[in-house]
């Protein structure tokens, strides 16, 4: 049976080590900035292990979800901007329907939101 090429993983479950920026993007236009200040949270969430963001995920929208308004609603805008900041820093090297997927899920957050806020 042949080797695989790719990269060895990390072992499961354990931190992986912070990557640095493969280029140094200048920090003159809006992107350039927001990617710029969010490196170093990017760089620790990816020294943790993979499961790490799933399970914050389900987590912040179980809570969202369950819990009492005055908690539930800021915890989904919480969650809401968790996934819009993500996608903005991914959205240039996404294509088609990852880019509805991540519109449609920002969406649904925040009409979750405002339908806790209404009932």
């Amino acid at each position: 049976m042949p080797k695989s090429r790719s990269r060895p993983r990390p072992p499961r479950g354990r931190p992986r080590a912070p990557r640095s920026p493969v280029v140094a993007q200048p920090a003159t236009s809006p992107r350039g900035r927001a990617e710029r200040a969010s490196a170093p949270a990017l760089l620790w969430l990816s020294s943790k292990p993979v499961f790490v963001l799933p399970v914050l995920t389900v987590v912040l929208l179980i809570v969202g979800l369950a819990a009492p308004v005055g908690i539930g609603v800021p915890v989904l805008l919480v969650l809401a901007a968790l996934v819009g900041w993500l996608s903005y820093l991914s959205w240039p090297v996404v294509r088609g329907v990852q880019r509805l997927l991540r519109v449609g899920t920002l969406a649904l957050l925040v009409l979750a939101a405002a339908g806790r806020i209404t009932t």
